[in-house]
């Protein structure tokens, strides 16, 4: 085969490979480039671009975003192969562990958040009521758990909570 058709086959897989890490998060790609460069023996800058374009060269060297990174030696076009199938075998492992998690970080903290804001939720009401009873039946000591419901929205943190929930329920709803 030629080596500029495998090579350009090569180049495409890489660009499929950090296309699904940066599915999965810019830390995965990042891991990604990295591993690309230990297995050439080069140190790549890790940048937190939208788009990363990472080409290996006939000779060893990585071309990442316009820049030629080169290695102290050259490698033969064998070993250009024979270094891609190690960093291949390396790229599967890592998408395929980074691919399980059935929900981003992301998405767990916010279903996280939902269920403290639902406890608080309830927490309040139960409050209120207790409030409001013991207002009517003349226990105005009783009442201050009524102004701890109405302090508490002041606390910066309780009323994220519950907006950062609204957001998310908004989101999923669209």
């Amino acid at each position: 085969m030629n080596k500029e058709v495998e090579l350009q086959k090569i180049n495409t897989e890489i660009k499929v490979y950090i296309n699904e890490a940066s599915f999965v998060s810019n830390s995965c790609r990042n891991k990604l480039i990295k591993i690309l460069g230990r297995t050439y023996d080069i140190d790549l800058p890790v940048e937190d671009f939208a788009r990363i374009d990472v080409e290996i060269l006939e000779n060893g060297n990585i071309s990442m975003r316009g820049d030629e990174y080169s290695r102290d030696t050259e490698l033969s076009f064998d070993d250009v192969l024979l270094r891609y199938a190690e960093f291949k075998k390396q790229a599967e492992e890592l998408l395929r562990r980074r691919g399980k998690k059935s929900f981003p970080n992301s998405e767990k903290n916010n279903i996280i958040n939902l269920f403290i804001v639902f406890g608080l939720g309830i927490f309040f009401i139960l409050l209120a009521i207790f409030g409001i009873k013991s207002f009517f039946e003349g226990r105005y000591t009783d009442c201050i758990w009524l102004l701890f419901i109405v302090f508490s929205w002041l606390i910066p943190s309780v009323r994220e909570r519950f907006q950062q929930a609204f957001q998310y329920i908004k989101r999923k709803l669209k």
